[in-house]
């Protein structure tokens, strides 16, 4: 074995190991007073090599050394210091968590793999132009967490949670119009959190001590690999099966945003990080967590086609590719949906405004839509927290029971509020944001921190799509709709604020009613009335040989959306809208 120092050309190579066919070189960013390179054999604990860093390697706290040696391509790597063993920060793959959540594997080493198979592309670069031209501040992004995705036996696939079962299911995403799948975090991450107290969860009999599931993923992790515990058991290849993934949404039109947690890492890591995954992985964009709008990330040569996804909210975006969730938006029409006071304000500006938000009625952190609906309370005693966690702010209602029922009235009720507000989301200005399982009513039973949760709260439960066919193919009617009449020529709407009586907003405080007139190439008339009384609204003058026809009313709760079957009103001046109802009118000719 010969170890060369080769400052001049070893130090230029990118951090993490290169490998060439004649040697290999290494970049390390530690701080310690020594460092080693272990090599070993696949699937052995001992290792076959360790060769230290010469101290003459080191500068400030980057080691550097170039290896003449030919390395075996079973042949995995790991580091280790003063302090003991520890992963490559820069590892493209990782062994030893190749199962999620087993206890067992909790102290195993991490080992990145020396060589990684190329990946057939094919014509990817073609299908990404396509994605290339949809803008984020107007589509329909799906979040969705790989193993929560597809683990339900429902699920009706081989490999459930896995990167693969994403692409399994690429003809339900496309049937249902996601423009991109957001994916919640998916680096090798540590799902396990080490704990005193008595919190519910997997309990390490050897250790004596109780150990929580991270199942969300937002902890410290290697974001440079793909978690191999998402990736399927028999060729355990989370790099490529990730690589297919992404291939198999581009080809039905689909993007790819990756959603990142960092900790306290600097803006430096965090674009390294970012290129490798738009260069490697071929994504399509980022949605960043833990880190605030930064100029450095969205500015980069390499990442300007890039979409963005903040979890913080910015208050001044100008990119139609740059965009934040909106937490105000998501509770501001919660409380409107129920009736509350002084929301038409901040209603009318929501459907009328441009702006840069994500908009969404759910989140996973916080009560499912179905829930909403089902619950005044949160309900987080399986979390084993004594219903202490999660947020007490949830603008909810139960529609007069807490939780699961048979009464008629309490389940029409709830429909009726579901459709309310899947038409107040679709026809808002910004990108809709839905979460796995809302759009077919699934619950979690009341619990709004379904953090720690790798079981069926959290697992989509594939039968709803067909017992809750009837509300998902409403969604999926909305999301024409909103293309077809709220998105297309955008720009050149006239869009109008009213109150009951036409070209008169009410803004008053006790105020729960509005119509919108969006004049197009087909004038369009929504009322939203969400006071529990029924009211008669003034309906605009439109084209003459036009007549207004209802195309959608969520009082008509087993067919809320007409279709071909619109129907035209009996008076063209003014119609009557019961309480907690909305109402599309279109203009046809007749």
């Amino acid at each position: 074995m010969v170890v060369r120092v080769d400052r001049d050309k070893s130090f230029y190579y990118p951090a993490g190991i290169t490998v060439t066919p004649s040697f290999f070189c290494i970049k390390v960013i530690r701080k310690c007073k020594k460092l080693y390179l272990n090599l070993y054999e696949r699937n052995v604990e001992k290792e076959v090599e360790k060769i230290e860093f010469p101290p003459e390697s080191r500068v400030g706290d980057v080691w550097f050394i170039k290896v003449d040696m030919r390395l075996k391509k079973t042949f995995e790597y790991a580091f280790e210091d003063e302090n003991g063993h520890f992963a490559d920060e820069y590892g493209k793959s990782f062994s030893g968590r190749d199962s999620f959540g087993k206890v067992s594997l909790i102290d195993n080493e991490r080992r990145s793999p020396v060589y990684i198979a190329d990946f057939d592309w094919g014509n990817d670069f073609d299908n990404v132009k396509a994605v290339e031209d949809k803008n984020l501040d107007t589509a329909f992004i799906y979040r969705l967490h790989v193993r929560g995705f597809t683990k339900s036996n429902s699920s009706k696939i081989v490999d459930k949670g896995t990167f693969k079962g994403i692409s399994e299911k690429t003809d339900y995403l496309k049937k249902i119009g996601a423009d991109f799948i957001d994916i919640m975090p998916a680096t090798e991450f540590d799902e396990f959190i080490r704990v005193a107290g008595s919190f519910f969860s997997l309990f390490d009999k050897e250790k004596k001590e109780k150990i929580i599931l991270n199942y969300w993923g937002y902890a410290n992790s290697l974001n440079f690999a793909p978690k191999a515990s998402y990736a399927t058991k028999r060729y355990r290849n989370p790099v490529n099966e990730y690589k297919a993934m992404v291939k198999a949404m581009h080809e039905a039109g689909i993007g790819v945003i990756q959603e990142f947690f960092f900790d306290k890492k600097s803006i430096g890591y965090i674009i390294d990080v970012l290129r490798f995954w738009k260069l490697e992985y071929h994504i399509d964009g980022f949605h960043l967590a833990g880190v605030n709008y930064c100029e450095e990330i969205v500015r980069d040569p390499y990442l300007l086609n890039s979409k963005f996804i903040f979890s913080n909210k910015i208050y001044d975006i100008r990119s139609e590719n740059i965009i934040s969730m909106d937490y105000d938006y998501m509770n501001n029409m919660r409380k409107y949906l129920k009736g509350d006071e002084g929301m038409i304000p901040f209603v009318s500006n929501a459907v009328s405004d441009k702006n840069g938000y994500l908009n969404f009625i759910a989140d996973i952190n916080g009560f499912s839509l179905a829930d909403i609906y089902k619950y005044d309370y949160k309900h987080n005693d399986a979390n084993g927290e004594d219903n202490v966690d999660g947020s007490n702010m949830n603008f909810s209602w139960n529609c007069g029971f807490e939780g699961d029922t048979k009464k008629l009235q309490v389940l029409n009720l709830r429909k009726k509020m579901y459709l309310n507000a899947v038409l107040l989301l679709m026809i808002s200005r910004g990108a809709v944001g839905v979460c796995s399982g809302d759009e077919v009513l699934q619950s979690k039973d009341g619990n709004n921190n379904t953090y720690c949760h790798d079981n069926d709260k959290s697992y989509f439960n594939w039968k709803l799509v067909n017992k809750n066919k009837d509300f998902l193919d409403f969604f999926m009617a909305m999301l024409e709709f909103r293309r077809k009449y709220i998105l297309t020529g955008i720009d050149k709407h006239k869009i109008s604020i009213h109150g009951m009586q036409v070209w008169k907003p009410d803004f008053e405080y006790y105020n729960r009613q509005m119509g919108m007139l969006i004049e197009g190439k087909t004038d369009i008339y929504i009322i939203l009335n969400m006071h529990w009384d029924r009211h008669e609204f003034c309906l605009p003058t439109i084209k003459k040989g036009s007549f207004w026809h209802i195309l959608v009313n969520t009082d008509d709760i087993n067919t809320p959306f007409k279709g071909d079957g619109a129907v035209k009103v009996d008076n063209h001046r003014k119609i009557a809208v019961e309480g907690r109802s909305c109402v599309i009118l279109f203009e046809k000719l007749i």
